[in-house]
């Protein structure tokens, strides 16, 4: 199985800010839950250590209940 950019990812909540809960289930619906994601240089990352990558490198930031992106952290290829 090939693994899904995270910027995939990203894009789900470009589209819409989201709590946790509710990005975890659109990925899911999207790209199933065995999913794996890849970064512009890291690779094996499921939902959890990719939603704690997106905290730690804040490419989504919090606002109120809900999870946004933060575009300025984002790459932009």
């Amino acid at each position: 199985m090939s693994e899904i950019h995270a910027h995939k990812v990203l894009n789900l909540l470009r589209e819409k800010p989201m709590t946790e809960q509710e990005l975890r289930q659109a990925v899911c619906a999207e790209f199933g839950e065995q999913a794996q994601f890849r970064t512009c240089k890291l690779s094996g990352f499921d939902f959890e250590k990719l939603f704690a990558f997106f905290i730690d490198r804040q490419k989504i930031t919090q606002q109120g209940e809900c999870w946004t992106i933060n575009q300025e952290q984002v790459c932009g290829h």
